[in-house]
């Protein structure tokens, strides 16, 4: 029986400035391009030197904001639409609202996924901080709070990954729970996925 050990990132929330300038002339957001069907394998292939030390499913804190857990991968990778309709589960049953998707969070959440797992880890929220605070993305995406889920090295189902890995840190958790939510969309590529979560629509 095989496992992945595997990190994921605390998440991470940025609120709008009310104070910094609203850009005079917004343009729709420019991401890089979403990849095709055909980019993405159909199949991914596990590292046989994966290692296999550890209990499973326990969310080990190795660093300040990086956990690992190991767990048994699935035989493919779950797509943004079961990973969004597994949040949405756990959530009524935590009774927190539903959220809903949109277009313009789904192409930043893919664009995030793709720049990781072409990275071979995730990259501690930089790429999400700077697009917030230095490239307009709080206008871009359309929302004044905005908060961040990343995972790399698994290849599991839409509940699984949200029960077997996000739900098991207790910080991951508490930002797919979060009741104040009410927009998110998920980015899957190779063995990255992405959660953008946001609320306050501008």
């Amino acid at each position: 029986m095989q496992f992945l050990l595997a990190f994921i990132l605390t998440f991470l929330t940025i609120y709008l400035n009310p104070s910094s300038p609203k850009n005079p002339n917004p343009f729709p957001p420019t991401f890089p391009t979403a990849p095709t069907p055909t980019d993405i394998p159909s199949k991914i292939i596990i590292p046989q030197s994966a290692p296999e030390t550890g209990p499973w499913g326990v969310a080990q804190k190795i660093g300040e904001h990086t956990y690992q857990i190991k767990v048994q991968n699935d035989s493919v990778m779950g797509t943004p639409e079961e990973i969004l309709a597994a949040l949405n589960i756990l959530r009524a049953r935590s009774s927190a609202q539903p959220l809903k998707s949109d277009p313009r969070l789904c192409q930043f959440a893919t664009s995030r996924a793709e720049y990781q797992n072409r990275l071979g880890k995730t990259d501690a929220h930089a790429g999400f901080v700077d697009y917030l605070e230095n490239q307009d993305g709080f206008q871009k995406l359309g929302f004044g709070h905005l908060g961040e889920n990343s995972s790399f090295g698994y290849v599991l189902s839409g509940t699984h990954l949200i029960e077997w890995v996000y739900m098991r840190s207790p910080e991951h958790n508490a930002n797919q729970t979060d009741p104040k939510w009410d927009h998110a969309c998920a980015g899957v590529f190779g063995l990255a996925t992405n959660i953008v979560f946001a609320t306050s629509p501008l």
